[in-house]
């Protein structure tokens, strides 16, 4: 299947469409899926020469990047890139889609059991986004959002269930749950 080189208007469709096809066609059903949840892109931006945004699907919560223009570098699957924010360093890993291209993810979280609506998680990637485009000097310390590891952000601590939890979202995404 061919797929664009670059995306000169913002992916949001065809993002989704291509992870709702996964969704339906090879993830439903397994134990890792959260019933409650759908495949949604939030917050797609552009970045240099990428659009960014967060994807959310029944699996698994993560960054995305697609390449916006023909300066975009072009990049072979399994690699890694690292792209400094205003917030900081975050790793990517490179894939690959049959209908996308080549993309770039970041996972933040997975599985997702602890997401009661769509609406709860969304606000979540909303929130994601604004700290991932706020510089480190208008954001608390506790509140950056830093690499764990390659590939992951240090935001994916383990969610309590709502009846366990106190506190808001922006706490868990500071780290302020425990």
């Amino acid at each position: 299947m061919t797929f664009p080189a670059f995306y000169t208007t913002a992916p949001a469709e065809q993002i989704t469409q291509a992870f709702r096809y996964i969704e339906q066609n090879q993830m439903q059903g397994l134990p890792v899926c959260n019933e409650l949840l759908t495949t949604e892109v939030v917050g797609l931006t552009r970045f240099n020469e990428c659009w960014v945004g967060v994807l959310i699907t029944p699996w698994t919560l993560q960054l995305i990047m697609l390449p916006a223009s023909a300066e975009a570098e072009q990049l072979e699957e399994g690699d890694h890139r690292t792209y400094e924010f205003p917030q900081g360093k975050v790793v990517f890993m490179i894939a690959e889609n049959e209908t996308l291209g080549p993309y770039q993810s970041c996972a933040l979280m997975s599985p997702l059991h602890s997401f009661e609506t769509q609406e709860q998680i969304r606000q979540t990637a909303i929130e994601i986004m604004e700290l991932m485009f706020q510089p480190p000097a208008e954001v608390e310390k506790s509140q950056s959002v830093k690499v764990a590891m390659p590939g992951r952000l240090d935001i994916d601590r383990e969610a309590k269930s709502s009846e366990e939890k106190s506190g808001s979202r922006r706490d868990f995404l500071r780290g302020a749950l425990k």
